[in-house]
Protein backbone atom coordinates (compact mmCIF):
# COMPACT_ATOMS: atom_id res chain seq x y z
CA UNK A 1 0.00 0.00 0.00
CA UNK A 2 1.21 3.44 -0.95
CA UNK A 3 -0.16 6.84 0.69
CA UNK A 4 -1.26 9.01 -2.10
CA UNK A 5 0.99 12.12 -0.91
CA UNK A 6 3.88 9.64 -1.85
CA UNK A 7 2.19 8.66 -5.38
CA UNK A 8 2.44 12.58 -5.93
CA UNK A 9 6.30 12.70 -5.20
CA UNK A 10 6.80 9.35 -7.21
CA UNK A 11 4.97 10.41 -10.59
CA UNK A 12 7.49 13.42 -10.88
CA UNK A 13 10.53 11.34 -9.81
CA UNK A 14 10.02 7.97 -11.74
CA UNK A 15 10.64 7.45 -15.54
CA UNK A 16 7.92 5.64 -16.22
CA UNK A 17 5.16 4.03 -14.01
CA UNK A 18 1.53 2.24 -14.67
CA UNK A 19 -1.40 3.07 -12.65
CA UNK A 20 -5.10 2.46 -12.36
CA UNK A 21 -7.54 5.12 -12.04
CA UNK A 22 -11.39 6.09 -11.72
CA UNK A 23 -13.00 8.08 -14.61
CA UNK A 24 -15.23 10.52 -12.76
CA UNK A 25 -17.97 10.82 -15.82
CA UNK A 26 -18.25 7.03 -15.93
CA UNK A 27 -16.82 5.35 -12.51
CA UNK A 28 -14.88 3.07 -14.57
CA UNK A 29 -11.67 1.66 -13.91
CA UNK A 30 -9.05 3.16 -16.04
CA UNK A 31 -5.55 1.20 -16.44
CA UNK A 32 -2.37 2.33 -18.25
CA UNK A 33 0.81 -0.01 -18.11
CA UNK A 34 3.37 2.55 -18.56
CA UNK A 35 2.91 6.13 -18.81
CA UNK A 36 5.31 9.27 -18.16
CA UNK A 37 4.82 12.83 -16.70
CA UNK A 38 4.60 15.29 -18.94
CA UNK A 39 3.12 17.83 -15.85
CA UNK A 40 1.30 18.26 -12.19
CA UNK A 41 -0.19 20.96 -11.58
CA UNK A 42 -1.13 22.33 -7.84
CA UNK A 43 -4.87 21.71 -8.19
CA UNK A 44 -4.26 18.12 -7.82
CA UNK A 45 -3.84 17.11 -11.61
CA UNK A 46 -1.31 15.71 -13.48
CA UNK A 47 -0.22 15.63 -17.05
CA UNK A 48 0.33 12.11 -18.13
CA UNK A 49 1.28 10.62 -21.34
CA UNK A 50 0.92 6.40 -22.17
CA UNK A 51 3.88 5.02 -23.33
CA UNK A 52 2.00 2.93 -26.24
CA UNK A 53 -0.15 4.98 -28.31
CA UNK A 54 1.59 9.13 -27.75
CA UNK A 55 -1.94 10.11 -25.66
CA UNK A 56 -2.01 12.44 -23.04
CA UNK A 57 -4.37 12.60 -20.25
CA UNK A 58 -4.96 14.41 -17.74
CA UNK A 59 -6.03 12.92 -14.10
CA UNK A 60 -6.63 14.02 -10.87
CA UNK A 61 -4.26 12.35 -8.45
CA UNK A 62 -7.49 11.68 -6.15
CA UNK A 63 -9.15 9.02 -8.21
CA UNK A 64 -5.89 6.94 -8.85
CA UNK A 65 -6.42 4.07 -6.77
CA UNK A 66 -3.44 1.55 -7.98
CA UNK A 67 0.24 2.85 -8.47
CA UNK A 68 2.79 0.59 -9.80
CA UNK A 69 1.05 -2.47 -8.99
CA UNK A 70 0.22 -1.17 -4.97
CA UNK A 71 -3.08 0.10 -3.96
CA UNK A 72 -3.24 3.67 -3.23
CA UNK A 73 -4.28 5.06 0.53
CA UNK A 74 -5.82 8.93 1.56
Amino acid sequence: MIHLSQVKEAIEKDKTFSLKFIKKSTGEIIEIKEAVCTSTFHRGTANIKIVSSGEIRKIKFISIIEYNGKEVCI
